[in-house]
């Protein structure tokens, strides 16, 4: 059961994760956990609620309000609850807003729009209960996890760190990774966070990880 994959989520999949919690289905995360980050939103208000540094943003929903989330370009506009670049357009110039303002008005979903960060790298960090991965990736394009074309297995810095095991203790999660972007001077921002993230790229180890969080699951029902 993904909790907020690259999918709409459907009333049908809240209900099904309500109906594993209700019936002790061990899993990871927990039911709760996948249920609390099940929509991008529920997802970026936890990483709100928790402090961490998540990248400003404005949301509108409904019709009349999308034009009022023009900020100067270049932005990103992300529409829906889609991962994996989909859903997601980059405004280059302010010329260019209102024809793709006009798409969002046949998307009918709510949408968001951030400032486009001229990054100097993409890094993810993972956690699997107490121990933690970081990985730099590369995209062909403005999308760093989209159509990588390097990434590197680093040690996690431990500003990143920290907030990861801050995340993973607020949504009491088993295995957590959260995406940043590091700006040219320095700075992290956080872009979000994942409660089933990709494995792809990191070492061995780590799926033996998830594997004994499983068991432990198991032992402890």
């Amino acid at each position: 059961m993904e909790g907020g994959g690259a999918i709409r989520p459907d009333p049908k999949h809240r209900a099904t994760l309500d109906l594993i919690r209700l019936t002790g289905v061990p899993c990871i995360n927990s039911a709760s956990v996948l249920a609390r980050c099940h929509d991008r939103l529920s997802m970026l208000a936890e990483m709100c609620e928790a402090g961490l540094p998540v990248i400003d943003f404005d949301v509108a929903i409904g019709d009349g309000m999308l034009r009022r989330l023009e900020r100067p370009a270049p932005f990103v506009v992300k529409v829906g609850n889609h991962h994996a670049g989909l859903g997601k357009a980059l405004v280059r110039t302010n010329a260019d807003w209102p024809e793709v303002a006009d798409l969002l008005f046949a998307a009918d979903d709510y949408a968001a729009v951030e400032p486009f960060i001229d990054y100097q790298r993409d890094v993810r960090c993972l956690a699997v209960g107490g121990n933690m991965w970081a990985m730099t990736r590369e995209g062909a394009g403005w999308k760093a996890n989209v159509d990588t074309r390097k990434h590197h297995v680093i040690e996690p810095p431990p500003e990143l760190a920290a907030h990861t095991r801050h995340a993973m203790q607020h949504l009491g999660a088993d295995i957590l990774g959260l995406d940043f972007l590091q700006a040219r001077d320095g700075r992290y921002t956080l872009l979000e966070c994942n409660d089933t993230p990709g494995l792809s790229g990191f070492p061995e180890v780590l799926r033996e990880e998830v594997a004994e969080c499983m068991r432990n699951r198991m032992w402890r029902r």
